[in-house]
């Protein structure tokens, strides 16, 4: 696997990781975690960077 499309598939991952969490936790969809509110956007940063990262 090239390391572009590795690094595009980890970006989505942590895209999709911190959405869900995110949305737990504002009690949009049914998964409970007991952090603080809004520390999920820190994955959802970490994903968009390597994405963007991986396309330029």
């Amino acid at each position: 696997m090239k390391k572009t499309a590795k690094r595009i598939i980890w970006g989505l991952f942590w895209i999709a990781i911190g959405a869900i969490l995110l949305l737990s936790n504002h009690g949009i969809i049914a998964y409970r975690i007991s952090f603080a509110r809004d520390w999920p956007v820190v994955f959802i940063l970490i994903g968009l960077s390597d994405l963007i990262e991986s396309l330029t």
